[in-house]
């Protein structure tokens, strides 16, 4: 006989836009700050950003539009070889997750047993924020709804536009 599986109350889903992710590695030869603003004189907003100190290098991850790609390609191009770019990914925000760890344990489980690829995680206390592949967010989505409960007729929240500041 199978155990019910306890499902986690949380107030909703979102999912993103498609988007880039860029993974910054550590000793880059100029401060992370300092690549930021490259991209911001750019105009290309960070939809998402992670970082992690290891051996007092910062390193990590954030996101930007898809359509941003190359002009972000021409900003990084003099980091060649400190920077990995990989396209197609989307994010699924759990929120509030209320900072359950077994939640979060049960949603990288499920995930992984179904091999869908986590590209980057992030949690504050109201939110569960995970990158995977933007062509498998639907699949990702029925994954975390095996495990929560939505309120009642609440459907992920999709981008229905994006302002870009000019």
């Amino acid at each position: 006989m199978d155990t019910p599986i306890q499902k986690f109350s949380v107030g909703g889903l979102k999912l993103s836009a498609e988007l880039v992710q860029i993974q910054l590695f550590p000793n880059t030869p100029v401060p992370l700050n300092e690549i930021f603003r490259l991209l911001s004189d750019q105009q290309i907003n960070l939809t998402g950003v992670s970082l992690e100190a290891i051996d007092g290098q910062l390193t990590g991850i954030c996101c930007l539009a898809a359509e941003d790609r190359g002009r972000a390609e021409h900003v990084l191009q003099p980091f060649e070889g400190f920077f990995a770019l990989r396209s197609s990914v989307g994010t699924l925000t759990i929120f509030p997750h209320q900072s359950r760890l077994e939640l979060i344990g049960k949603i990288l489980s499920v995930l992984g047993r179904l091999g869908l690829p986590v590209y980057g995680l992030a949690s504050s206390h109201a939110s569960l924020t995970i990158t995977t592949d933007f062509r498998r967010l639907d699949e990702a989505v029925s994954a975390v709804c095996r495990l929560v409960t939505l309120p009642e007729n609440h459907a992920p929240f999709r981008p229905e536009f994006r302002v870009k500041q000019l």
